[in-house]
């Protein structure tokens, strides 16, 4: 008896039919296809009452027609449903099955791309005016899928899906598609399905022990298949899908598995393209909302660049290696902030330069020219941003100068101390705090964006950030590299702090995670805080990160709370892998060196179940330098 159902699981409209042209089974994209249902169409019609092709010899289906000995070629012609009276263009083939009484027909409707793609450009059209890019690029994807349709050979599927059958042995079976030539890079009968799926070498225990489970299901198929390989290696860099079907006796057990392999490339290109278009604008919205911020980055990214290739002119040692990772992974953090992705990646990448010689040890001259390389790479790639972008992102002329408005009340308010005031220094410290000095908050409301995005990244859930005492006015010059180094203090609280929303139910909290900054203004300078209710820090786990990760030192004899102050050690995580946001060991040493240098402290405090607080205290400098008190804004 043959098995139909193996054609249950193809993309297109599938009909065996008898010697009369009897249609004997369809699947549910045949009988969509014709307006009906399975239920009426299977034992119960002919294919010809169904259907009529432009096409002659294909129906009625006798033993003249098309693919009545040997598979047909592809044929493309235009079709009627009879009793729906729909026409339409279709792609198809015949072919005749084993045993010698029944017949395949493979239906591809052409018609529907064309509908489809009609509906998605006037949704397209009905987006915000900066979706209309990404709009012309669906279209011309659509179009390159087109191409690629028209030029596809006689298979059993006309979308080109490969498809192969392998036993329980592994062994691949003799029923395939011609599209696995192209798609796997190879004709599976008869070879192993290691070789076909191009699984590598110290994969392949494992791919035989997932085999195994499969054909005894240990678990449910669906369950256990997610588990096996989902992409195949091509070499030509195509993205292609694998999926696993069932093929069973009539007992119920599994005789084969299907292999379905789908070309997806140009999904995949449209959905990176849309990714990149939300990302664009994302940074462009945070351009609008932050502008000085903005520049600041821009300006430090320069600055940054610049530092690095003279620290690269010739070998690192180990002092400036930790010194390049920490400018690096700042940069980073600040580009994904910004929604700057390519950047992001290409900091990382230097970083993943970098990662073996933290510790020690010569670097060798191919990696130090990598390095160099990988810096000039970013300089330039940066470079380019900015002369794409400058009709929208306007850069002031002065190096590191923001833009600073003021309402004509202040300016008034301005020339009225002028004229009762006699002392040329006093005028200036007055211009100073009303020209010059902005509210911190300005300088930390927009990390709340950040932290949400990591957070959502992270399956995480996260309140609106509290920030209190925000009015307090600085001059954000002295600071600004603190302000850029602070993004690794916010990534830590959503990455290392919060927990996942089932964690926290189950320990009593709300689901959503909550941090807030604390601001206050002291005669010594500003106080900041930021504070996580997350699941706290353990010191005993810090105690033996730190035994593994320094064992020349000798951590016995200081207190819970000077441990938990190594998380600020260079080279120090708690993570063992390197995670998208942490696990580098260079967050809050980064943060803490840019607070040092300018004559701050930071803190660590933490009770385990209940959070963190980072306190810093930043004195108040001016840009060259000198004391320069904080001012609360006027209530």
């Amino acid at each position: 008896m043959v098995d139909f159902a193996v054609f249950d699981y193809l993309l297109d409209s599938v009909f065996i039919v008898d010697g009369d042209g009897k249609v004997v089974y369809c699947n549910e994209m045949a009988a969509t296809f014709c307006q009906s249902s399975v239920r009426r169409m299977a034992g119960k019609v002919k294919l010809m009452d169904v259907i009529n092709f432009d096409e002659s010899g294909l129906l009625p289906f006798d033993e003249n027609s098309h693919g009545r000995t040997s598979p047909s070629p592809l044929i493309e012609t235009a079709y009627t449903l009879v009793k729906a009276g729909r026409t339409g263009k279709t792609q198809l083939t015949v072919r005749p099955m084993g045993d010698g009484k029944h017949w395949v027909f493979f239906l591809h409707d052409v018609s529907l791309e064309e509908t489809l793609a009609a509906k998605y450009k006037a949704e397209l059209q009905k987006t915000e005016e900066y979706a209309r890019n990404l709009e012309k690029l669906v279209e011309e994807r659509t179009v390159e899928l087109r191409k690629v349709n028209q030029t596809l050979n006689a298979i059993l599927e006309s979308l080109g899906q490969g498809f192969f059958t392998f036993s329980a042995d592994g062994t691949c079976g003799a029923v395939f598609t011609k599209a696995c030539r192209d798609i796997l890079e190879k004709l599976p009968s008869g070879k192993s399905a290691i070789e076909v799926l191009g699984i590598p070498e110290a994969e392949k225990t494992q791919f035989q022990k997932w085999t195994e489970s499969l054909f005894k299901e240990f678990l449910p198929f669906d369950d256990l298949k997610v588990l096996g390989p989902n992409l195949y290696p091509h070499s030509q860099g195509r993205y292609i899908v694998l999926d696993y079907f069932p093929i069973r006796r009539e007992e119920g057990e599994i005789s084969d598995v299907v292999v379905v392999a789908t070309d997806k490339t140009t999904e995949r290109e449209a959905q990176l393209a849309l990714e990149s278009e939300k990302q664009y604008a994302a940074m462009i919205v945070k351009y609008m909302k932050n502008k000085n911020q903005f520049h600041q980055f821009l300006f430090s990214v320069r600055q940054s660049c610049k530092q690095l290739l003279e620290m690269a002119a010739k070998p690192l040692n180990g002092e400036q290696v930790n010194e390049a990772f920490r400018v690096l992974h700042t940069l980073e953090g600040e580009a994904g902030t910004f929604s700057m992705g390519e950047l992001r990646n290409m900091a990382r990448e230097s970083q993943h330069i970098l990662e073996p010689y933290k510790k020690g040890g010569e670097m060798p001259s191919s990696v130090h020219l990598e390095f160099r390389n990988s810096l000039i790479k970013l300089r330039d790639s940066f470079e380019k941003f900015l002369e794409d972008n400058k009709e929208i992102i306007r850069l002031p002329n002065a190096e590191a100068s923001r833009t600073i408005e003021a309402t004509a009340d202040g300016v008034r308010l301005f020339l009225t101390e002028v004229s009762r005031l006699s002392g040329g220094d006093v005028v200036a410290q007055k211009g100073r705090d009303l020209f010059f000095k902005e509210p911190i908050e300005n300088r930390i409301k927009y990390f709340d964006s950040l932290s949400q995005s990591v957070a959502e990244r992270l399956n995480k859930k996260l309140k609106p950030m509290i920030i209190e005492g925000g009015e307090v006015r600085i001059d954000p010059e002295p600071y600004q590299k603190v302000f850029s180094a602070m993004v690794h203090a916010f990534r830590n609280a959503v990455d290392h702090g919060l927990e996942a929303p089932e964690e926290r139910e189950f320990a009593g909290k709300e689901p959503a995670g909550q941090i807030k900054v604390r601001i206050e203004e002291r005669n010594d300078g500003i106080h900041l805080s930021i504070e996580d209710d997350g699941k706290g820090i353990d010191p005993a786990v810090i105690r033996e990160k730190l035994k593994s990760r320094f064992p020349e030192n000798d951590f016995s004899k200081e207190s819970d709370e000077e441990i938990i102050q190594h998380v600020c050690m260079p080279g120090f995580s708690s993570r063992d892998q390197v995670g998208e946001f942490s696990g580098r060991g260079v967050g809050l040493d980064a943060l803490r060196e840019e607070i040092l240098k300018i004559g701050g402290t930071i803190h660590i405090e933490s009770k385990i179940n209940e959070g963190t607080q980072i306190g810093i205290f930043l004195p108040a400098v001016s840009p060259s330098g000198q004391l320069n008190q904080p001012s609360r804004a006027a209530s």
